[in-house]
């Protein structure tokens, strides 16, 4: 007696994941701010901390 092989079918589906798209234009505007602030923090020590003859 023979035996029948049938043959083994993979199906792979797509999966697309609902959400909207995902730029990073907020964290670019998010790390320009952050800078800013880190920059003006900066010089607000660097005023306290300096004597008018320094400046």
């Amino acid at each position: 007696m023979r035996a029948i092989v049938a043959p083994i079918i993979i199906k792979r589906e797509k999966v697309i994941v609902a959400g909207g798209h995902s730029s990073g234009v907020w964290e670019v505007a998010y790390a320009d701010f952050v800078t800013a602030m880190m920059e003006f923090f900066l010089l607000m020590w660097l005023l306290s901390v300096t004597t008018e003859t320094q400046r």
